[in-house]
């Protein structure tokens, strides 16, 4: 079964700037791996319509999902959902059960006070939008592109109330940590690399008091390509180098 995949884009002058720290993209890659979902890249664009239009339009040809995360609330440099729907052909429109939605939560909140036109804006998504999840917070899904808040704990309150439709088998990932440098390991990981070209072999330095100098990772969806794999890297290290290894559950 092909793996998923998966391009996350942070709207927002405010992360630019430095103003804010992104919280989503971090969060977003582990959440998305925990799902089977691999996440190829995080755009980060400032608040111009052009860009999102333009980023949008290119990355949603090569993925199975586009996450945008930011620039949906009522003020005028939330641009987000306007771009989407430019950069899908399609027209906004108002999408009344979200407008009852908005009105609702905003009676409730403040004693019985219609909701504003600033706030209504809100409910104005590219038509055809998908309403997924919570009905009183939903979701916006739209072709293949999901459309999420930049304040973190809406992000993920969102993205996982659509996380079933998302997950697909996980990924098996052993670890080895080793008390040998990069420099001696290098052949050795190329060799083994090149055995066994359906999982993925990364290594990762390490220069402060860890008790291992080089965490080695082998990954992919099929754990009996991890375990071969991994095999052959023990077999092929020198004596003494294993600090410890994780096998895949």
């Amino acid at each position: 079964m092909p793996t998923p995949t998966a391009v996350l884009v942070v709207v927002g002058n405010e992360v630019l700037s430095a103003k804010v720290q992104d919280e989503n993209g971090p969060w977003a890659a582990r959440r998305l791996r925990e799902l089977g979902v691999r996440l190829v890249a995080i755009h980060t664009l400032e608040d111009r319509v052009e860009d999102i239009v333009e980023t949008i339009e290119r990355v949603r040809r090569r993925v199975d999902w586009v996450f945008t995360s930011g620039g949906v609330g009522p003020t005028h440099d939330d641009v987000t959902v306007p771009a989407v729907a430019r950069a899908l052909g399609r027209k906004l429109v108002r999408s009344a059960p979200l407008a009852e939605a908005i009105r609702a939560s905003h009676r409730r909140h403040h004693a019985g006070e219609e909701a504003p036109e600033a706030a209504l804006r809100m409910a104005d998504v590219p038509e055809g939008t998908r309403l997924l999840g919570d009905a009183t917070f939903p979701t916006l899904a739209v072709e293949n592109v999901v459309m999420l808040p930049g304040v973190p704990q809406f992000f993920r309150w969102q993205f996982d109330r659509i996380a079933a439709e998302l997950a697909a088998p996980p990924f098996r990932l052993a670890c080895v940590y080793l008390s040998a440098g990069e420099d001696r390991l290098a052949p050795l990981l190329a060799r083994v690399q090149e055995e066994h070209p359906a999982v993925e072999i990364g290594s990762y330095p390490r220069f402060d008091d860890a008790d291992h100098r080089v965490k080695v990772t082998i990954e992919s969806k099929d754990g009996a390509r991890v375990a071969a794999a991994l095999a052959a890297l023990l077999a092929a290290l020198p004596a003494g180098a294993v600090v410890r290894t994780e096998e895949p559950a």
